[in-house]
């Protein structure tokens, strides 16, 4: 398949306007990757087996990263009473990894109330996970009290404006954005002038043939605006990025897989390590979704990516904490 192919979306997708698309709900088990606009794709189990071309495709990369979210710690109703637990399983499983992820990006709500405590339980945790270096960006639930004092002085110190940054890893670009400030009418995220023009200035030194990988909490493209699920600026931002051979956008926010493909940019939100979420227009409204107990772990994951230098395509594997293929 490609992008040259139009596409018919069920009722489950939102974008109707012919781009390729594909979506996961709660949970999944394939590895893609994406060449000149073509979507391939492994079964998980060929990753977890040992064999397969999934397995030679994330061997063959010049190194890889793990993405988690939407931890949630503070949190004990009933669709997860032991949000510590599952984020210790997803570490477990991150630790279990063959290769050693280079980095570890969490995409927001790593608190539930914004509370120390729970930013403590949660750096425990963390200090048990054999990654690299960690970075952060916040999510609505942290930024509750003090307009996120407690996150910002624990977590961004050395970013820029609030709380956003660049770096530079082994030939990618990663880019750090900030979109829960300004929550917009319905709970649309926002970006802002400042950030924008921060972002113009950040990638207009970059070759165009640099990957790119950005990451922000509420998805940068719209999913379900009913619901508040994507930014109401994130176009423009989008449209800085449009040029680059290579980009890829990571969210979290709505606890569930949704894959996309326009162009060049491949967008990707994550699973939580708390607790699942109905899936865009099936429920009133958004929120914690109780699951036979069973079933939970089989809807909360994490996600790894792989690099492989010379190609422009980033391989996205997405795991559950159930350790098996859906």
């Amino acid at each position: 398949m490609t992008t040259d192919t139009p596409i018919s979306i069920d009722d489950d997708g939102i974008d109707r306007r012919g781009f390729l698309k594909c979506m996961a709900w709660a949970g999944t088990g394939m590895l893609f990757t994406i060449n000149g606009g073509i979507l391939s794709s492994f079964p998980l189990r060929s990753l977890l087996d040992g064999s397969g071309a999934a397995r030679k495709a994330v061997e063959a990369s010049s190194f890889n990263f793990v993405q988690i979210s939407d931890s949630h710690i503070g949190f004990s109703k009933d669709a997860n009473k032991d949000v510590l637990g599952t984020l210790q399983a997803a570490i477990d499983q991150i630790n279990g990894a063959k290769a050693t992820p280079d980095l570890l990006i969490h995409t927001g709500d790593l608190s539930h109330l914004s509370q120390a405590d729970e930013f403590d339980a949660l750096d425990q945790i963390l200090k048990g996970v054999r990654t690299g270096a960690q970075f952060f960006v916040p999510g609505e639930h942290d930024v509750l009290a003090d307009g996120g004092k407690l996150y910002f002085d624990r977590y961004a110190k050395e970013s820029k404006g609030k709380g956003w940054y660049s770096m530079d890893h082994k030939g990618v670009h990663f880019i750090a954005l900030v979109n829960v400030l300004n929550l917009k009418a319905g709970g649309l995220g926002n970006l802002g002038e400042e950030q924008l023009a921060w972002l113009a200035n950040d990638v207009k030194r970059l070759s165009r043939s640099t990957p790119v990988v950005v990451f922000a909490h509420v998805p940068l493209w719209t999913v379900y605006p009913q619901w508040g699920w994507g930014t109401d600026d994130g176009a423009r931002a989008l449209g800085l990025l449009k040029d680059f051979g290579s980009v890829t956008v990571l969210n979290g926010h709505i606890h569930q897989v949704v894959q996309k493909v326009e162009g060049n940019i491949a967008f990707h939100t994550a699973m939580s390590t708390a607790f699942p979420q109905p899936k865009a227009g099936s429920a009133p409204s958004p929120g914690p979704m109780k699951v036979p107990a069973d079933q939970l772990r089989a809807m909360l994951g994490v996600t790894s990516v792989s690099y492989i230098e010379g190609n422009h395509s980033l391989a996205v594997v997405d795991s559950t904490l159930a350790g098996k293929d859906l």
